[in-house]
């Protein structure tokens, strides 16, 4: 069985500026501050666990020794918690979503 791979050309592209597209260059920037999409996934979804890990044990600590935690700093850690919780449903809704609709695309 006789396997052709496709043949192209190779064309070099000449640059006038250096921001142009190089293709000695990385076509990515070389300094990536926000890291890849998964990471700065990985990173919220750690920060989203974090307030709710905080917030119950703010409540843990209200219920067995009241006099060590104020009740609006309990308040407070429980509607951040909620918050980011309710904000990471609603992303997390939008790229299923969006991904359905890429598959339907098909």
């Amino acid at each position: 069985m006789n396997v052709r791979m496709a043949e192209g050309h190779i064309v070099q592209l000449r640059t006038s500026n250096p921001l142009h597209y190089d293709d000695r260059r990385s076509a990515a920037p070389t300094d990536d501050a926000a890291g890849t999409f998964a990471e700065a996934l990985t990173r919220a979804i750690g920060t989203v666990n974090d307030l709710q890990v905080e917030s119950e044990n703010l409540s843990r600590r209200m219920i067995t020794e009241p006099e060590s935690v104020n009740i609006h700093t309990v308040m407070i850690a429980a509607q951040k918690a909620e918050v980011a919780l309710s904000f990471t449903r609603s992303i997390r809704d939008e790229m299923v979503r969006t991904v359905r609709e890429l598959m339907n695309l098909r």
